[in-house]
């Protein structure tokens, strides 16, 4: 039992999505937020010549100072758009110079012209905020991102991922369920989830949500950590070693949590 409530506090610890452990590179038809945010594009995608942010993109893949130098050679010809400042301010964030981030936010907030462009501010304001781990500011950012735009995906998410982090689990299954009606083959919403019912102890729907999931993702970390764990819990340890075994074991943030699973499964 002691070993149990460990590893659920473990995997409550790691659940929670941020710029630290962003959501994973997916098909771009298996992405619910594939409009919203280029964090999960793989890198072919990213290397597109035709890729509308370019500069965006090299930041995503940690080209920071080529990105940069492109975006503020710029400057006399985009500094009155929201989308120039915006894109500096990501790039900041991505990079964790979070001050710096939010100086070049708010000069993208001084150019705002929709509830659309309002929300993409706030929901990074919140990114911020959950990077610091200032939770309740960031939840309210989010709520605000919301507010604004009811029909923008990653706020949701990002609000989600917080509520599940923190063992809100009725707060969080109404938006993942919101999510999932919007997108249902995201294999983040899916794995979220799932993950969620494994907290609630309904471990054959948690397994059901799982293999909507393709299988190829199976072996993704935060997916395997997950997958196994429920099988542990249903006492299929065979089941639960094959998934950790087949495990990529890059993320750091789970390899703790697989190896106490194999402990169990070998005491």
């Amino acid at each position: 039992m002691k070993f149990i409530l460990t590893l659920i506090t473990l995997l409550t610890l790691v659940g929670c999505a941020s710029k630290s452990r962003p959501r994973k590179t997916v098909e771009y038809s298996l992405d619910g937020l594939r409009q919203e945010s280029l964090k999960r594009y793989k890198i072919k995608h990213l290397d597109n010549k035709n890729l509308k942010n370019k500069n965006l993109a090299q930041c995503h893949k940690g080209q920071y100072n080529e990105a940069l130098t492109d975006l503020k050679s710029q400057i006399d010809s985009k500094s009155n758009k929201f989308n120039y400042w915006n894109q500096i301010s990501t790039c900041y964030i991505l990079k964790k110079e979070y001050s710096k981030a939010e100086y070049f936010l708010k000069l993208a907030n001084s150019f705002t012209k929709s509830k659309k462009h309002h929300a993409i501010i706030l929901n990074n304001f919140g990114v911020i905020n959950l990077e610091k781990q200032n939770y309740q500011k960031a939840i309210d950012y989010f709520k605000a991102a919301i507010d604004k735009d009811k029909y923008a995906l990653t706020p949701k998410y990002n609000l989600s991922q917080i509520f599940l982090k923190f063992g809100l689990y009725k707060n969080s299954e109404k938006i993942l369920n919101e999510l999932l009606r919007a997108e249902n083959k995201d294999i983040d919403f899916l794995n979220s989830y799932a993950h969620l019912k494994l907290m609630q102890k309904k471990y054959n729907l948690a397994l059901k949500t799982f293999y909507q999931i393709p299988t190829e993702y199976h072996s993704r970390d935060d997916i395997a950590t997950n997958l196994a764990m429920t099988y542990l819990m249903m006492n299929k340890r065979t089941k639960a070693k094959e998934i950790i075994d087949n495990a990529k074991k890059q993320d750091p943030h789970y390899i703790e949590a697989q190896e106490k699973i194999i402990l169990n499964i070998n005491s």
